[in-house]
């Protein structure tokens, strides 16, 4: 890894520019930052050597969208973050297709940021080379490997899955299958942060908090907590229609199905990946 990940923030409001930039330089990056689209753009074509630019969508004059535009115009390679404030994942998507890395939703984690933006930077490498073939079905991009929790594990079996360690992509929610790998649940973050501020009223609890110590979490299973309404899609299914439902469902990862098992995940800047490529 390079000394220090350069990174660019954009965003008009100054006040959380200047927090953010402040809290990114203590966690090591090298932090630049632009107050519109304009000046992001100027930073790119006259500054450059950025690995990654967290870019807000919704800005005046120049918008996000446009602002991506331009960017990977001028440097394809770098990778962009796009931070949302609307609850829904369209304007996420939207950016997705026009080549941004990934997006996360105002306000979002610190830890949530840190950990996107490293993998954004280790991502880096594979966009210089990407090798591409034509598909055309969910099964064909699906991921195999991802962690099978139980609905009897504990809730501290989830918190180390999602602690991500340097160099692992960062994991914002695990599927709980049963012993026939039937999909049986989902546990987020959220849900985890939630269970230990219910058993802890009087103290203030974040993700950050939370992976430095376990002990906060309550001794629950997983089915305790589990979510059970759960998009997923069939391994025969075409990517177009993965990319309808998952923008429909407001996800960004989606469970494959086949023959009633869960067999892997499919992740959406994926899918516009091979779309875009199919459609090229």
């Amino acid at each position: 890894m390079k000394e220090k990940i350069r990174v660019l923030l954009v965003d008009d409001e100054e006040l959380f520019v200047n927090n953010m930039s402040r809290i990114l330089r203590l966690r090591g990056f090298d932090v630049s930052t632009a107050t519109d689209g304009y000046k992001a753009v100027d930073s790119i074509k006259y500054g450059g050597g950025y690995d990654v630019v967290v870019l807000d969508i919704k800005m005046p004059g120049m918008d996000g969208v446009d602002a991506l535009r331009e960017i990977k115009k001028w440097a394809p390679d770098t990778e962009v973050i796009m931070l949302t404030g609307h609850a829904s994942v369209s304007s996420g998507a939207r950016a997705i297709r026009r080549g941004a890395y990934d997006f996360l939703m105002k306000p979002c984690d610190i830890e949530d940021l840190v950990e996107k933006i490293r993998e954004a930077y280790e991502a880096e490498s594979i966009r210089r080379n990407p090798v591409l073939w034509p598909r055309e079905h969910v099964r064909e991009i699906a991921l195999g490997s991802f962690s099978k929790l139980k609905p009897e594990d504990p809730l501290t079996t989830a918190l180390e899955v999602m602690s991500r360690s340097v160099g692992e992509e960062a994991v914002d929610e695990v599927f709980v299958v049963d012993d026939e790998d039937r999909l049986r649940g989902v546990v987020g973050k959220r849900d985890l942060v939630n269970e230990a501020q219910k058993a802890h009223p009087n103290i203030p609890l974040n993700w950050t908090r939370l992976i430095e110590s376990s002990g906060w979490l309550p001794d629950k299973p997983l089915k305790a907590i589990m979510r059970t309404e759960i998009p997923s899609i069939q391994a025969n299914s075409f990517l177009t229609d993965a990319a309808n439902q998952m923008i429909v469902n407001n996800v960004r990862r989606m469970p494959v199905i086949r023959a009633g098992k869960m067999i892997g995940i499919i992740r959406l800047q994926d899918v516009f990946q091979h779309l875009d490529h199919v459609i090229e």
